[in-house]
């Protein structure tokens, strides 16, 4: 957006110093904002993909040292890129039911993964509506929000 307006501004600048040159310069910012959105849209796209490639899984784990988080979360990158910090949503589900009874949205994980590695963790959760359901019963899922890369 910032270099839509700087390019936006150089344009009506250069319409009241040049006027007489208006067709190769109005082609010429045509050329850098064209240039500009190919590169947004390519990068967006690369990002999407790269975030798909993240597997992310998330079960009750009775391992898990702390009563207070008993959710093992895993997270591997099969990317050749490493992911500095990523976004999650841990969800618990009950089996019958479609409706999440726990639901903890924009999670963050500070942890650097390398291309290939793969990390768990133990999580907390928290529970809707002050619901009482055992976590062991729950299916547990992580939707991956948004990931930054190197």
């Amino acid at each position: 957006m910032i270099v839509g307006i700087v390019l936006t501004a150089a344009l009506l600048l250069f319409l009241i110093a040049y006027p007489k040159h208006l067709k190769p310069v109005v082609i010429g910012l045509a050329v850098v904002w064209a240039a500009t959105a190919a590169w947004v849209l390519f990068d967006w796209l690369r990002t999407g993909e790269r975030v798909e490639a993240i597997i992310a899984t998330a079960s009750f784990d009775p391992s898990c040292t702390e009563a207070s988080a008993p959710i093992r979360i895993t997270f591997q990158n099969t990317n050749n890129v490493p992911v500095r910090r990523l976004t999650y949503t841990l969800e618990g589900f009950e089996a019958a039911f479609r409706a999440s009874v726990s639901f903890d949205p924009y999670q963050v994980n500070e942890r650097r993964l390398e291309a290939h590695e793969s990390y768990a963790a133990c999580r907390p959760f928290r529970l809707r509506n002050n619901e009482n359901v055992d976590p062991k019963n729950l299916e547990w899922r992580v939707t991956i929000n948004s990931a930054e890369f190197d």
